[in-house]
Order: structure tokens, then sequence, then C-alpha cells
């Protein structure tokens, strides 16, 4: 295998990532950088720094700057992940829609549209990261893009699962982002985005679960306990 991705290390990590979550790396399993790197046919800095990538996400942890392992990975990891994006998410929807700008709202209508009529899910996926793009440079200033660019890894290759497996119904979550940001109102508005990511990461476990890659939810299993405390932190937000 030889990387086509222009980013080296995102391609790293983005193969670290497929390995883990078609079953093949489990918890707690050393990560030998040089086999990575002679798979991929890349140099050991691409690979330090894609795990440095996969290490802020949670799913990675270097005990010595020569050894890496992967971290605790189940679903509450995933979860987690998607907790903290959608916090971020819906408070980029309120501002939008607080904001009102017509150029904005014309270029989500646009894109609302095609997505309306796109059923190929690496279409769909293109559409729709475009569609927060949109949204969060229009919400969004520096500090908090860059917050949102740290979710480059474990989020959108787990909300592929989502699209693969629920595209209509991913269809009609950002559609209601859409409705509730062009009516200007931020709390729909902030509740829809929360709303939409909580079923992706949903489906996405689901997903993973239905392949094997994480078990049956246990009796214990408090998955909505975290979405109550995101969503009382998104209601109380007035930025």
């Amino acid at each position: 295998m030889r990387l086509q991705r222009a980013n080296t290390s995102e391609a790293v990590a983005a193969y670290v990532l497929g390995r883990l979550f078609a079953g093949e790396l489990t918890s707690g399993q050393r990560l030998d950088l040089d086999a990575i790197a002679g798979e991929l046919g890349v140099s050991r800095v691409p690979v330090r720094e894609g795990l440095i990538q996969l290490e802020r996400d949670g799913l990675v942890e270097r005990a010595h700057y020569k050894r890496a392992f992967v971290a605790e990975f189940d679903d509450s990891t995933v979860r987690e992940a998607f907790e903290l994006y959608g916090m971020l998410s819906a408070l980029t929807n309120r501002r939008v829609a607080r904001r009102g700008d017509p150029g904005v709202l014309e270029e989500l209508a646009k894109l609302d549209e095609a997505l309306a009529g796109c059923d190929e899910p690496d279409a769909f996926e293109a559409l729709a990261r475009e569609f927060r793009r949109v949204v969060n440079v229009a919400g969004a200033g520096n500090h908090l893009r860059a917050l949102l660019r740290s979710f480059s890894g474990l989020v959108p290759v787990a909300a592929r699962f989502a699209i693969d497996d629920a595209l209509a119904d991913e269809r009609a979550a950002l559609h209601a982002e859409f409705v509730a940001l062009r009516a200007g109102d931020p709390a729909a508005a902030g509740e829809a985005a929360l709303a939409h990511i909580r079923l992706t990461a949903a489906n996405a476990i689901a997903a993973l679960r239905r392949r094997g890659v994480f078990g049956a939810p246990g009796t214990s299993d408090t998955s909505a306990e975290g979405w109550d405390d995101v969503a009382s932190v998104v209601e109380g937000s007035q930025a």
C-alpha cells in the first residue's frame, strides 16, 4: 500500500483508524511505528505525527517516545467525541441563526437542495462536510475553528458508517438544521445540531456493533446522560 493523500500524517491517522474500525486493532495493542511506516511506504516522522493526531482523539497512548499503544476503545469513546463535537456545532449553529447572513443562508440553501437529491454516499459525505464547513466558517472565530478542526479523525470516520447505513436519516437531520438556520431561531438551530449529531453517533455505534467491533450494550449503559449534560451547556450558552 502507498499513500495518495497530500497530508501524509493525516493519511497515516486514517489508515490506523480504518484498522481500528475494522476490528484489526484492539485496546492495549502496541502500534509498531516501523511496521506501519513499512506498510505505507513512508518514514517514521509522518507515522509519529499521525499517531499524535489520534492521541488527541483519545485513541492512542504513548508510553515512551518510541512506543505507542491503542487506548481503551469502546462505544463510550465514540459517544464522547460526538458529544464534544455536538456542543461546538450547536454553538456555531446558534450564531449563524442569530446573524442571519443572507449570503451564508443562500450557500446553505444550495447545499440543502443538492443533499435532497443525493443518494451516493461519497457525494453525500462531501456535501454534508461542506454544509458543516460553511456553518463553521460563518459562526466560529479563529479559536473555535481550531477546536473544530481537531475533530478530523474519529468523528468523520465514524460518521461515514452512519451515512452508509442511514443516509435518509442523515439527510433529514441536515435539512432540519437548515430549516432552523433559515428561520433565524438560535435555540432551534442549536437543538437541531445536537439532535443530528446524537443520531449520527447512535447510528455509527450501532453499525460498529453489527460489525463486531463493539459488543452489545450492557445493562448499565448510560448513553443519554452525556447528551443531557451537553444540552444543558448549549441551552445556557449566550455566545
